[in-house]
């Protein structure tokens, strides 16, 4: 077969724009296991210029420096409550807003780098409050999610001050310290998978998940356009600092990872375009499959659920062909 013949069947008519495909494993499931492909995947993700850095620079600069975690917050009060409020907001306006703005407002790169070219807002989509898709994402993003991650927060470091989060520094464990980034990762593959197959059961899916499945063709507000009850089981992945010893960074670093990487991820583009180069990596278009397909891809790349419980769509026409047929069979059953 020849480089060509390759290239066109690695093109999906479906899409205006997708990686590479048929997806693959990161590489900590591949086998053989290779040593140098892992640390290129890890550089690529965590070192590279990529939201994932962002988040875990904008997590160390938290704990350092802008709002530390203190014994102080013992004692719960409106005066640090509010501020962390405050904080949230800002964030999400800056990174949700503007990505909103660049890839939807000013048009900034029209379609380069966008899965799919339909528009995202069409007035009077009975489906949506205020019938406007935008309007009804930011109404469950700002009403909703960031309030919830922001209790979330609150919470977490409550315990934290109270000594009920076991913790360590980088002088301790400076291996383990760097470890537990993408090891987290990981972790919240596992906790989305579960939670989001559960919110897929019918009643669940009817009365809340449905609220974020308005949107099959996403932009950044969709990210966390969820219904309270969906804002509070996503964020309960944190629990895990209860029994995973862990520094304040690992738990800033997934809380924004949530609450600021689900709207990236949904931003519809695999990354930021300017200047006849790609300057952010952002996207996720094996979450994108899911919105377009729903009975797919319900955790994430970085351990292999879908795979092993057969729910993994890797964007090729015949995993297409399996997956509605998959969702078909599903819907028989229910019946």
């Amino acid at each position: 077969m020849t480089e060509t013949t390759e290239k066109k069947e690695n093109i999906s008519p479906v899409w205006n724009y997708h990686p590479d495909l048929p997806l693959e494993s990161v590489p900590y499931w591949r086998w053989p296991l290779s040593p140098l492909a892992i640390l290129k995947w890890l550089y690529e993700n965590f070192l590279s210029f990529t939201d994932r850095l962002l988040y875990i620079i904008y997590a160390i600069v938290v704990a350092l420096w802008i709002m530390p975690f203190t014994s102080a917050e013992a004692s719960l009060s409106w005066d640090w409550a509010l501020l962390i409020l405050l904080r949230n907001y800002i964030a999400v306006l800056v990174i949700v807003g503007g990505l909103h703005i660049w890839f939807y407002g000013i048009d900034g790169q029209g379609n380069l780098l966008r899965y799919d070219n339909r528009p995202i807002d069409k007035r009077g989509v009975k489906r949506f409050k205020f019938g406007y898709q935008t309007w009804d994402n930011m109404f469950y993003t700002l009403a909703s999610g960031v309030p919830i991650a922001t209790l979330w927060e609150i919470g977490m470091r409550y315990a934290f001050a109270d000594g009920l989060i076991p913790t360590f520094s980088f002088a301790d464990h400076p291996v383990w310290f760097l470890l537990l980034f993408p090891l987290l990762t990981m972790w919240q593959g596992i906790h989305f998978y579960f939670i989001h197959r559960l919110l897929h059961w019918p009643p669940l899916y009817k009365h809340i998940h449905s609220v974020h499945h308005r949107n099959v063709n996403t932009g950044p507000w969709s990210g966390l356009s969820m219904h309270p009850l969906e804002h509070i089981i996503y964020f309960s992945q944190l629990l895990i600092f209860f029994v995973l010893p862990a520094h304040p960074m690992h738990i800033l670093f997934i809380l924004h990872w949530q609450l600021l990487g689900a709207p990236s991820s949904h931003s519809g583009y695999e990354a930021v375009f300017a200047k006849d180069k790609s300057r952010l990596v952002i996207g996720s278009f094996f979450h994108h499959l899911h919105h377009h397909y729903f009975e797919c891809n319900y955790g994430n790349p970085e351990f292999p659920l879908d795979k092993w419980f057969g729910t993994f769509h890797d964007g090729s026409e015949r995993m297409t062909v399996i997956t509605k047929e998959r969702t078909s069979q599903m819907h028989r059953n229910r019946q």
